[in-house]
């Protein structure tokens, strides 16, 4: 039998989250890793901490952005792989915010934003550094480094949903540590949640018996490893960029529709994943216009989505037919079917294919049930029920004209 931790099902219900990549490197708007990618001389760089203004970061704002989108939680990036830190690291380096002309500790900010919103702040750290030398030169001492940048974290800015590592995955083969890093963790915040990011060969892989969470990034996997039998039960996470980058890139115009987007999320939950949905703050720190838009009408989907989308699980007992993406998630009391490829009702002037009776099965219900209402209109579905068989039909109705929810939620009811 697996354990489950109450954090680790606290987090699975948190569902959907906010990434936001932020840096020196968002000033020069091409990207998270141009520093490496582009070849550029570090020195020449590092410069940018002398720009690093932060004026247009309002941590208020940005959190009533993610909270409007659906997002439970956040996870910022504390410190990208440029090195750069953005809190006041108290002495430990000069390559941090308090000496940029921001000269203000802009995670005391964001956290306290998300406190006031009753959002959950997670810390992004990079593992993998390339400003400092002792990353190279003396990897232990490094490590010492490390720990002190994390230990920071977990004592000056009270409670903290949890930790999003990021870079071991660069020195695969080394002796990272990871028991006295995670136990420091533990010391100072014994709820805290532990990720580490595996990296794009890694998915799913649990490589330390303190993880809490195991990443498949930028991939929607068909099933989570939660662990084996007798081990600590483990959640699961996807990320998922809006265009092709992490960090802001504005010449980037490669976004994802939004029907991708609610999609993703969408099979997110069918396999009992969180999935993080990642912006890059401009280089001043506000939301790209573009990004904000996407925010929005993601959250007028999680809004309609809500009862079937944070703490409803999969369910093995359900099956659909394979002829369609459909599937279901339960809770105490309602099965919630998440319906794909419905079109829009038209007429005989303006047919839109969403006319006529749309059947979807499903087969597992051994149960009477009482009603099939959408979640979008409240309205009721047709319905053909065989309880000995545990057989459903469904006649899925079109969207009504002027309206199209990409991914349609109907709730049944006993």
């Amino acid at each position: 039998m697996i354990t489950s931790l109450k954090r680790v099902k606290q987090y699975e219900d948190l569902g959907l989250g906010l990434f936001l990549h932020w840096g020196l490197y968002s000033q020069l708007g091409v990207g998270e890793w141009s520093e490496f990618i582009h070849g550029r001389n570090k020195a020449e760089y590092e410069q940018l901490i002398h720009t690093f203004t932060a004026t247009k970061f309002d941590a208020k704002s940005l959190v009533r952005a993610a909270k409007n989108m659906g997002a439970k939680y956040i996870v910022l990036t504390t410190k990208h792989h440029e090195g750069f830190f953005l809190y006041d690291t108290k002495g430990l380096s000069d390559f941090d915010v308090m000496h940029s002309p921001a000269n203000r500790d802009l995670i005391q900010e964001f956290v306290v934003a998300c406190h006031e919103e009753s959002i959950q702040p997670f810390f992004y750290m990079a593992t993998y550094d390339w400003h400092s030398p002792l990353y190279t030169k003396n990897f232990k001492k490094y490590l010492s480094y490390l720990k002190e940048s994390v230990e920071l974290l977990c004592r000056n800015y009270g409670q903290i949903g949890g930790f999003w590592f990021d870079g071991n995955w660069n020195k695969k083969d080394a002796n990272w540590h990871l028991d006295e890093l995670y136990q420091t963790i533990r010391t100072y915040q014994p709820e805290a949640i532990i990720v580490n990011n595996t990296g794009l060969k890694n998915r799913g892989k649990i490589s330390n018996p303190e993880i809490d969470v195991v990443t498949y990034e930028r991939n929607t996997p068909s099933a989570i490893n939660h662990g084996l039998s007798g081990e600590k039960y483990v959640a699961g996470e996807i990320s998922l960029t809006m265009n092709q980058h992490w960090g802001y890139a504005k010449n980037d115009l490669s976004f994802k529709s939004p029907r991708e987007i609610i999609e993703n999320i969408a099979h997110a939950r069918q396999v009992g994943a969180n999935i993080l949905i990642n912006v890059g703050l401009t280089g001043e720190g506000s939301i790209p216009s573009i990004n904000h838009n996407y925010m929005n009408l993601i959250g007028q989907w999680t809004k309609m989505a809500a009862p079937a989308l944070y703490k409803p699980k999969p369910t093995k007992n359900l099956k659909t037919d394979n002829r369609y993406r459909d599937f279901a998630v339960v809770d105490k009391n309602n099965i919630y079917l998440f319906i794909f490829d419905l079109k829009i009702v038209g007429n005989k002037n303006v047919v839109l294919g969403g006319e006529g009776n749309n059947l979807r099965s499903f087969t597992g219900i051994n149960k009477k049930i009482k009603q099939i209402t959408w979640l979008d209109n409240s309205k009721t579905l047709n319905f053909m029920q065989d309880v000995s068989e545990k057989l459903l039909t469904i006649d899925a109705s079109g969207f009504m004209y002027g309206t199209d929810w990409v991914v349609r939620i109907a709730r049944i009811t006993f």
